[in-house]
């Protein structure tokens, strides 16, 4: 939504800035108060992702945003000049999913308690997987390689290969993957990242 220009000199050369019209933030930025409504900020040169959270208040030069974890935990205030802003998003899948997640992070929260107890150290990793296949309870997540991770249901595990039902962030079904069972150098099961792919996959399976 570039749809002006900020003019200013800087050693003798006009710069040209793309901003987005003041009225229009104004617009946003009062809806998600008043309608209490989710928002995603990414700021000029953001690098650390972006803010989501409800907007406090605002004037003609700052917002106020309560903002809140990825896991749906409130995390204090941000103030940030309006300026700033190059972006913000609203009213998209990804909102409706955090605004989900919020209302429901209590639901993360809770785990229900796995006890492993590996009999045959040099099948360990079949030996976690079998516990869980066909199981749309707990999500799985594997590490390949100590590198490239997956998560997702066990669809099926033998002495050498792994079927997973992935499972992305935002708790869509993402096609299966097969990978090697001596590929596998660690397994995560029901961690908090875990329980917030299965919070919103059983959300979106019931919508």
């Amino acid at each position: 939504m570039r749809t002006g220009f900020i003019q200013k000199w800087h050693n003798k050369e006009l710069i040209l800035k793309p901003t987005i019209k003041k009225g229009m933030i104004q617009d946003i930025l009062e809806k998600s108060k008043s309608e209490n409504k989710l928002i995603a900020v990414q700021l000029y040169g953001g690098d650390d992702g972006f803010w989501c959270g409800y907007v406090q208040s605002y004037s003609d030069e700052i917002v106020i945003i309560q903002h809140f974890t990825k896991y749906g935990k409130s995390d204090g205030v941000i103030a940030e000049k309006i300026e700033n802003i190059e972006s913000i998003d609203f009213e998209d899948d990804y909102s409706k999913s955090m605004e989900y997640i919020i209302e429901h992070a209590h639901e993360i929260d809770f785990e229900n308690e796995i006890t492993v107890d590996i009999q045959r150290p040099d099948q360990w990793q079949k030996e976690m997987l079998e516990a869980n296949i066909g199981s749309k309870e707990r999500v799985v997540r594997v590490q390949l390689n100590h590198g490239n991770q997956y998560s997702g249901f066990v669809d099926w595990c033998d002495d050498e290969n792994l079927i997973l039902g992935q499972i992305d962030l935002e708790g869509r079904s993402g096609g299966k993957t097969i990978c090697k069972i001596d590929d596998i150098t660690a397994i995560r099961i029901n961690d908090i990242e875990s329980r917030k792919r299965l919070l919103l996959y059983n959300w979106r399976k019931s919508n």
